[in-house]
């Protein structure tokens, strides 16, 4: 059975508000890739960042310049909640999904720019392709990361071994990893692993 999913099928356009700024994100929910639709826990990632950064590690002063690099982006609503932090952002995703991720990133970055003239609040934000355990892909963002974030990664069981084996990869010993997804069989395997092989901070939201 499917994952429920945060809109209808007829929906090509999602409109969010992403701390305090109102953001558009196209999707494609017919695409048979599950990469071009927007999942609630991307949603809920940055309400969890709306609500945690009046202090804290993601108060503003605290990101501003941080290097982060969101894996499975999809169509980009967790990143963006980091680079409106003042973070530094890369999102990526698989070839099938990058034009997808780059018009959204294009279209919000530019919206953004045109409602905040001369305002430094957007970190910056690119999106590039990165296949899950490519070696090549890996070297070409330019590890390690301040942050590494996902949202709905944990989904099949085959690709657990490469996203952890990435992830690591993007590590250096002060990265905080944070990853939000809904429970189930995988996520909790997820949660078993990297509680057993990784030194850095992880947040499993």
């Amino acid at each position: 059975m499917e994952a429920d999913r945060l809109n209808s099928p007829s929906t090509s356009v999602i409109n969010l508000e992403v701390l305090g700024h109102q953001l558009q994100f196209s999707q494609d929910p017919n695409s048979k890739h599950l990469g071009t639709t927007v999942w609630d826990a991307s949603v809920v990632f940055v309400k969890y960042l709306e609500k945690n950064c009046r202090k804290g590690r993601f108060c503003p002063s605290k990101l501003k310049g941080k290097r982060v690099i969101e894996l499975g982006a999809g169509c980009g609503v967790a990143g963006f909640g980091m680079a409106l932090l003042g973070c530094n952002v890369i999102t990526t995703d698989q070839i099938e999904v990058l034009p997808l991720l780059k018009r959204n990133v294009e279209w919000n970055t530019s919206r953004i720019s045109q409602m905040n003239p001369g305002s430094d609040l957007l970190g910056s934000i690119q999106a590039v392709e990165l296949d899950w355990g490519n070696e090549d892909h890996i070297k070409a963002v330019a590890p390690p990361f301040d942050y590494i974030i996902g949202t709905d990664v944990v989904y099949a069981e085959h690709l657990l071994e490469p996203l952890l084996q990435t992830i690591f990869a993007l590590s250096g010993p002060k990265t905080t990893i944070l990853v939000m997804f809904s429970l189930s069989m995988f996520s909790l395997t997820f949660f078993c692993w990297t509680r057993i092989t990784a030194d850095n901070t992880i947040i499993l939201l």
